[in-house]
């Protein structure tokens, strides 16, 4: 496989960091995954916005000519270099900061590196059994609404998920509200109402939570953004975790189920299904 490294295009066998890179030493970097299919960097405008957001809270200075454009451009040399082109394929942009210094860094300068692997269509599938964690909760930062290197919340709940026999996990903020899930954020609906938990619970700023909350009011769903506890969806008509790679409708959470599907989700899930139909491609 071939990458892109600080706009080189390299074989990946040929790519070392070293001992001292802030990446390793410090997680002192984010990072962004993009779905590609039906030829197109999907969201392309709304990844490369966040990133450069995320670059900014960290305070890394921006490569010179990195913009929207040649990073586009990139990606689609990365993507042609590992013959990926003609297929749907998940790419991953990592940027951190240079080495130098300690805790305190000696540069702000970013590397930046660009991979693909083949990927999978968009889909709308289920997730039969999903569990609360409640050991590592998250709370709201300057860098919590971004993917950042510092993963470990979200390592530890996959491994409280693995150890559980469980298909997806719920993770709380500091204060036992609902919060997101393992890789994607939390929806719930009841009646012609969206609900997602607000940035404050810490939670990240997904690609596709930003579409949902954006197109809910087209297909007349209305969006309430709060900080809910997880009571509340024993009471949803329908709950579904979304990230860019698809939709998960979660079927029960700690064991109560949440499929009961009253007379009225029959509305509900038309209008659901034509709002997930706009990220299928």
């Amino acid at each position: 496989m071939f990458l892109v490294y600080n706009s080189d295009v390299l074989p990946e066998s040929d790519f070392q960091l070293s001992v001292n890179d802030r990446a390793f030493q410090y997680g002192d970097g984010l990072f962004e995954t993009i779905r590609y299919s039906t030829e197109q960097i999907w969201f392309w405008s709304d990844h490369f916005a966040r990133l450069s957001a995320g670059m900014d809270a960290l305070q890394l200075t921006q490569p010179t000519g990195f913009s929207a454009e040649a990073v586009h451009q990139a990606i689609l040399q990365v993507l042609s270099a590992n013959k990926l082109i003609n297929q749907p394929a998940r790419i991953k942009i990592q940027v951190w900061r240079q080495s130098g210094g300690l805790y305190t860094p000696s540069t702000n300068k970013a590397n930046v590196l660009i991979t693909a692997r083949p990927g999978s269509p968009f889909s709308v599938t289920e997730k039969a059994k999903t569990g609360i964690y409640d050991l590592f909760r998250l709370s709201p930062s300057p860098v919590s609404a971004f993917k950042t290197l510092n993963s470990l919340p979200y390592v530890l709940a996959g491994l409280y998920k693995q150890q559980h026999g469980l298909d997806e996990i719920i993770l709380l903020d500091s204060q036992g509200h609902l919060a997101e899930c393992l890789a994607s954020n939390l929806f719930w609906c009841s009646g012609k109402t969206l609900y997602t938990p607000s940035l404050d619970s810490g939670c990240i700023n997904g690609i596709i939570r930003q579409q949902l909350v954006r197109l809910a009011p087209a297909v007349s769903l209305t969006v309430s953004e709060g900080l809910f506890p997880p009571a509340i969806l024993t009471t949803a008509d329908a709950v579904f975790c979304a990230n860019v790679m698809g939709i998960q409708w979660l079927r029960s959470i700690n064991d109560l189920d949440v499929d009961t599907r009253p007379l009225s989700f029959g509305d509900t899930e038309s209008l659901l299904n034509a709002l997930f139909a706009q990220f299928q491609g």
